[in-house]
């Protein structure tokens, strides 16, 4: 396990309520995050678990803007039956970290994540799904940003992009 367990008790003091489903319909971050990349231009939408969707709902909007995605561990992925035209136009990562298969939360998550990359790849779009023990990354818990080897994924992510992500530079 990644997670400094000493540091748990502070973890739970940033724990926050989850007031998704109270949002309005349709949510208005998705239109705002799609505006957003369309002003910065070459944008990379980097989302984490509930907000995993939001840059796949944005690109479905108007790709204009969005270089790529990097979704870590998503609270779900598009449908790989949806319309996937405008994935086609940007390479996406999808990430996921240790015991996704052991959770009936997160394992049909983690499958719908690989059907959808698996259609978006036969339709010729980049993109890719790890799971980081498979690449020999383990241990982590749900909170990437926070386990004990954060640098060693931030660096490993910062590489994909590198090298995934045509960056305009200024």
């Amino acid at each position: 396990m990644q997670f400094p367990l000493e540091a748990q008790a502070e973890f739970w003091k940033q724990m926050v309520a989850d007031w998704s489903m109270t949002l309005p319909q349709p949510n208005p971050t998705v239109p705002a995050l799609s505006q957003l990349a369309i002003k910065l231009g070459a944008a990379i939408l980097i989302s984490h678990s509930q907000s995993g969707i939001y840059p796949f709902q944005a690109a479905a909007l108007d790709t204009t803007g969005i270089a790529g995605i990097v979704s870590i561990e998503p609270g779900g992925c598009p449908p790989a039956t949806s319309d996937l035209a405008p994935y086609l136009k940007m390479p996406i990562l999808v990430l996921f970290g240790d015991y996704v298969d052991l959770s009936s939360r997160w394992a049909p998550r983690l499958r719908g994540c690989r059907e959808f990359a698996e259609a978006v790849r036969k339709r010729g779009g980049r993109t890719e799904l790890v799971v980081l023990p498979e690449i020999g990354i383990k241990g982590n818990s749900h909170m990437l940003m926070q386990d004990r080897n954060s640098l060693e994924i931030a660096d490993w992510l910062y590489a994909w992009i590198d090298k995934n992500i045509e960056q305009k530079r200024q």
